[in-house]
């Protein structure tokens, strides 16, 4: 099972060894820790950004890694509950999750009519965060940022379609 390095404040390397925390995870929960939810692990792990359950199936499936939906949605679940992934709130039809384990927030572009989401660091709302919460005696946790609104792609694309 591959670790995740990641960096802390200054670069100092941080190793998280995902595997142990998700298999301590299941042991104290009397669950085991299989290998459909290590192959689950591993494709997490591999994800970049966002991704939908719906997406890591059929990317599995066609790895050939056989994994039934309710494994993957049982997984994730647990995954989320060992704080290993998020799930990022961006619509209220699909669910969607990231990586939290060694990430910073990040804030979010989705078209409205492409579905495409597009990352992006704004580093000006960690100030804000921290000014409101500091203000209102509050210590932050996380924080999301999400814009709703039409790509140039999807733009484009209509506009040849008129």
């Amino acid at each position: 099972m591959p670790n995740t390095t990641t960096a802390t404040s200054h670069d100092e390397p941080l190793i998280l060894p995902m595997c142990a925390v998700f298999r301590r995870f299941l042991k104290d929960q009397g669950l085991k820790f299989t290998p459909e939810r290590a192959r689950i692990l591993d494709s997490v792990l591999s994800k970049p950004g966002v991704f939908e359950a719906d997406a890591l199936l059929d990317e599995m499936r066609r790895d050939s890694r056989r994994v039934s939906r309710a494994t993957i949605y049982r997984t994730l679940k647990h995954l989320m509950e060992a704080k290993i992934i998020t799930e990022v709130l961006i619509d209220s039809k699909q669910s969607h999750y990231q990586l939290s384990i060694g990430r910073e927030p990040k804030g979010y572009l989705v078209c409205m009519e492409t579905h495409k989401i597009i990352e992006v660091d704004v580093p000006e709302l960690d100030a804000i965060r921290e000014r409101v919460c500091r203000q209102h005696g509050f210590e932050p946790a996380s924080h999301r940022f999400v814009i709703y609104g039409v790509s140039q792609d999807a733009s484009e694309n209509s506009e040849g379609t008129d």
